[in-house]
């Protein structure tokens, strides 16, 4: 992802390069004398600052998608995970990031770009770890507005291939994990009447897949339990929507193919099927993420929201299907 300095989304970087006349000019407003700022600065001097500034610094918090919005994101430091903590971030977002494995360097990347982010281990098949996650976040900022149930692992096995204990660990992190996200992120929410619940699902969780069928089947799982808390809490108006990504270019959709020459002879397995012909990127899911937490979605409730160039969709016409693709040079 490329990196951008938090606080200035892209779709406003041209507004806050604008000099103070053609800002004063936009808002329609003689700004152009200056004024003294209440705080002080790092010398305990008083700091004089053009009025037009803060008129700009006003205006692009203002655009900011997830101004002042609190947010979890478990397994954030890879992958989609990574990627919407970074987008949730440049949109104004306080964010805390959980995984099983170490993902310090995302939140100092985030708060060396001017946002607020923490980070701490967590493994989401344990209560007491995702308790600590969302409390952290609650303590720290006051509230809760989002979570992002992110975390999850893959199960490219048939049924007759899957051992007893990897059924079970794969449904203790894709489907408890989900629970436990959930069970302990909304009572917070409840107490601000609001917030907004994602999920990971999958195009897996949206229709049936002979190559993984465990792990679609616990994909189905948390759109049964996204559904269902999507109905329980409207009334509440607390939002609980999924995320089904298709083939995205992440470590989970390469698994053990790290070569080039690997990843290519995965492709026509991963690709046939998809209408779009080739496969997503991280960032395209976390603009998906963005949507569900910010206010824009405030009616959309109950929802798998497939990211996937229609894999899900239907099936598409013989003439179609190929096995000739080439691996980005990104991937």
């Amino acid at each position: 992802m490329p990196k951008a300095e938090i606080g200035k989304p892209r779709s406003i970087t041209l507004l806050a390069r604008m000099n103070n006349d053609q800002v004063a000019t936009k808002s329609k407003m003689n700004f152009q004398r200056k004024v003294w700022l209440s705080t002080l600065n790092g010398y305990g001097q008083r700091q004089t600052v053009n009025s037009c500034c803060i008129v700009k610094m006003m205006i692009v918090e203002a655009c900011m998608r997830l101004s002042g919005k609190i947010a979890v994101i478990t397994g954030g430091a890879s992958g989609i995970g990574r990627a919407t903590a970074i987008l949730f971030a440049q949109e104004g977002a306080k964010v805390a990031i959980g995984d099983i494995v170490e993902g310090s360097s995302i939140a100092a990347e985030i708060v060396g770009s001017g946002g607020q982010a923490f980070f701490q281990r967590t493994d989401v098949t344990k209560a007491k770890d995702v308790a600590q996650l969302i409390n952290g976040a609650t303590t720290r900022w006051g509230a809760l507005d989002v979570i992002f149930n992110n975390a999850g692992i893959s199960m490219p096995k048939p049924i007759g291939d899957v051992s007893e204990e990897e059924f079970d660990r794969l449904f203790a992190i894709n489907v408890k994990g989900v629970y436990l996200g959930c069970k302990l992120a909304i009572p917070h929410m409840l107490k601000h009447s609001k917030g907004s619940v994602i999920n990971m699902s999958s195009s897996g969780g949206l229709l049936a897949r002979a190559s993984d069928p465990v792990y679609s089947a616990s994909k189905h799982a948390v759109m049964g339990l996204t559904k269902a808390l999507a109905v329980t809490y409207a009334n509440a108006n607390i939002r609980v929507n999924a995320l089904c990504p298709g083939p995205i270019a992440t470590p989970m959709l390469w698994g053990t193919a790290q070569t080039k020459e690997e990843r290519r002879a995965r492709l026509p397995a991963i690709l046939a099927t998809c209408p779009a012909a080739r496969y997503g990127s991280a960032d395209d899911v976390a603009r998906a993420a963005v949507f569900l937490a910010s206010d824009e979605s405030t009616f959309v409730s109950g929802v798998g929201l497939a990211v996937d160039g229609a894999k899900a969709a239907g099936v598409m016409p013989i003439d179609r299907y190929r096995l000739d693709f080439e691996i980005a040079a990104e991937a």
